[in-house]
């Protein structure tokens, strides 16, 4: 018999950011790709100018031929969080903590062992 580890609902996204790495070109602010010289119609009007400089640079570059990135643009790797948490897009607000995506992501990542505040394992039998 073969003990599986059970992901639990997270406590908090605090020092997580799985769902921020690994996704390619970001999401961020556009709907779709920017249509001319790196603008887009779906951003919000309230976005500072130098977010909007970062976003359509980050978007021109893909234009000229550069790699896409393996994780959002606005993520900091180092601190583990959304460096402009207050104009995350809808899908990072509609992404749900401790949801069937959250934990499937967890689980296939192994993010599940005691030395994480954010996931509890359980021991949990499993026939082989």
């Amino acid at each position: 018999m073969t003990q599986l580890p059970v992901v639990t609902e997270p406590a908090s996204c605090d020092d997580c950011g799985l769902c921020c790495q690994g996704i390619g070109s970001p999401v961020l602010i556009y709907q779709s790709r920017p249509r001319s010289a790196g603008r887009h119609p779906a951003r919000p009007a309230d976005l500072p100018q130098n977010l909007i400089d970062e976003i359509d640079e980050h978007f021109l570059g893909l234009a000229r031929g550069e790699e896409p990135q393996e994780q959002c643009l606005w993520y900091d790797a180092a601190r583990k969080q959304c460096r402009h948490y207050e104009f995350r897009p809808p899908i990072c607000r509609d992404y749900e903590r401790g949801g069937r995506d959250c934990l499937n992501l967890r689980t296939v990542l192994h993010l599940h062992t005691s030395d994480r505040q954010t996931a509890q394992t359980q021991a949990t039998p499993c026939d082989d």
